[in-house]
């Protein structure tokens, strides 16, 4: 910070929450600023203020306790707000393998917003870092964004926000974005809305960074919350049998080839996104429901048999309970530790790089998902024979 040599007259310089230069005010006028608590001396020649949203500061303007907005009551703490602009980040050139841009692009509201996209499904580790900003010590503060993408069917990916104070990486704030660990406000049209808390505590210089990988992560500008108090907020209705969520690069926000594509997921349960249906009971995180699952037993199931001779009933229970033993084991069937099992069987061959190794997971999922999509139709059918019988025995 460079000293202020203004020579006219005995000025002090004003900087903003987040450190911009807004103005100059008179000694005796800043001195009585830091004694309301509304700023503090960054050296003699210097002032802060505590809090954000300054409309206009002007060394003519004596009046800036008006533009001041504390938004702070009897109860509230003043909290500084803070908003991203993908103008003020930029790729981390430390980082060898970053990929990512940033563009215009629509937003959840239809505005057409700027925006950085990064991360690929690759190990691409990607960055993007934010300018250093000064901000007033032991003080509240909230970091808004709109965020889209960031998780991959595979659940091994990284999507993360940090914040590092005085660049002492090793006591950043760490919070990760995906899998629920952190809740959004808002949900709309496939982005998710997040206002991020953090306190300053006895730290002043500030960065903030993104981190994304196995993924690709959209971060939008965003505005303050309360500005999109009337945006709907609509959730995907499949979201607990989704794998990852809604991504921009696929035309519905999902393959369309998977089990999870919202076709298929309304071919299984004949729910439209945006019905206002109970949605079905969800499946473990990171499941992938196979053609036909789960099964359903045909009406009239099970039968105890009244009405035949003993040897045709106990015939048609045995297989009943044969044919529904079976689909109850597929049903259970655990994706999860089959994935498990094949990546610690296949990670520590020498011979398999990680990207090889991935493939033949995938082949080894897609075909075991087939085969228990193929028995568990064969069942059903098996099922709607036995029903049939049991309709003409009964007649």
């Amino acid at each position: 910070m460079t000293k202020n040599d203004s020579t006219a007259k005995q000025t002090v310089r004003v900087y903003s929450a987040e450190g911009n230069e807004i103005g100059t005010t008179y000694p005796k006028r800043a001195a009585g600023l830091v004694k309301k608590g509304r700023a503090h001396f960054v050296n003699d020649c210097d002032i802060r203020l505590n809090v954000s949203d300054v409309t206009t500061f002007t060394e003519e303007n004596t009046m800036m306790d008006n533009n001041i907005n504390t938004n702070n009551s009897a109860n509230t703490e003043p909290v500084n707000k803070l908003y991203f602009d993908a103008r003020e980040w930029i790729l981390n050139k430390e980082c060898k393998n970053n990929v990512g841009s940033r563009s215009f692009m629509q937003g959840p509201d239809g505005v057409i917003n700027e925006a950085f996209m990064i991360g690929n499904w690759s190990w691409d580790w990607t960055e993007i870092i934010s300018k250093i900003m000064l901000l007033p010590k032991n003080t509240l503060n909230t970091f808004t964004f709109w965020l889209n993408g960031g998780e991959n069917d595979n659940c091994n990916e990284i999507c993360r926000f940090e914040v590092i104070f005085n660049n002492d990486y090793e006591n950043r704030y760490t919070y990760n974005l995906n899998r629920n660990f952190i809740k959004p406000v808002k949900k709309c049209n496939g982005w998710e809305l997040y206002e991020i808390p953090f306190r300053t505590s006895d730290n002043e210089y500030t960065q903030f960074k993104f981190i994304a990988q196995r993924a690709y992560m959209t971060v939008l500008n965003a505005k303050d919350v309360s500005e999109y108090a009337d945006l709907p907020d609509n959730a995907d209705p499949y979201e607990q049998y989704r794998p990852q969520r809604h991504n921009i690069i696929f035309a519905d926000g999902w393959p369309t080839n998977t089990n999870y594509s919202t076709v298929r997921l309304e071919q299984m349960y004949g729910q439209k996104q945006g019905d206002n249906n109970d949605a079905p009971t969800a499946q473990p995180q990171g499941f992938v429901p196979p053609k036909g699952f789960p099964f359903e037993v045909p009406q009239g199931f099970p039968f105890n048999g009244a009405g035949t001779n003993d040897a045709t009933a106990s015939s048609i229970a045995q297989s009943i309970a044969g044919i529904t033993a079976s689909l109850e084991s597929l049903n259970n069937f655990d994706f999860n530790a089959l994935r498990e099992s094949l990546q610690s069987s296949l990670s520590g061959n020498p011979n398999l790089s990680a990207d090889e190794v991935e493939e033949i997971i995938e082949d080894s999922m897609e075909s075991t998902q087939d085969s228990i999509s193929d028995a568990i139709e064969e069942l059903n059918d098996a099922l709607e024979e036995l029903r049939e019988t049991l309709g003409e025995m009964q007649d």
